[in-house]
């Protein structure tokens, strides 16, 4: 496998950990507070959005993680021949 192939899957390993980072950050957060046109408050918990992206994140990275081994494995298997 070539270098200009590998390069945007190491780019989006990167993003996905990144991703995770800000994931595991907001689900410190008790509550969110935002505010609405008539001077009131709208209070909502970010646990449950916080376990959809957790769940999208991860299950993205192991695909793209299984795609980047794949490659390399075959890559040099091929090579052999």
């Amino acid at each position: 496998m070539k270098l200009a192939t590998k390069i945007p899957l190491i780019f989006i390993i990167l993003v996905n950990v990144v991703n995770l980072y800000f994931i595991i950050d907001l689900s410190n957060y008790d509550e969110m507070i935002s505010y609405v046109k008539n001077e009131g408050e709208k209070i909502s918990s970010p646990k449950k959005t916080v376990l959809v992206f957790l769940f999208t994140s991860l299950t993205n990275l192991l695909f793209v993680c299984i795609v980047f081994m794949r490659s390399i494995i075959f890559s040099s298997k091929t090579r052999s021949r």
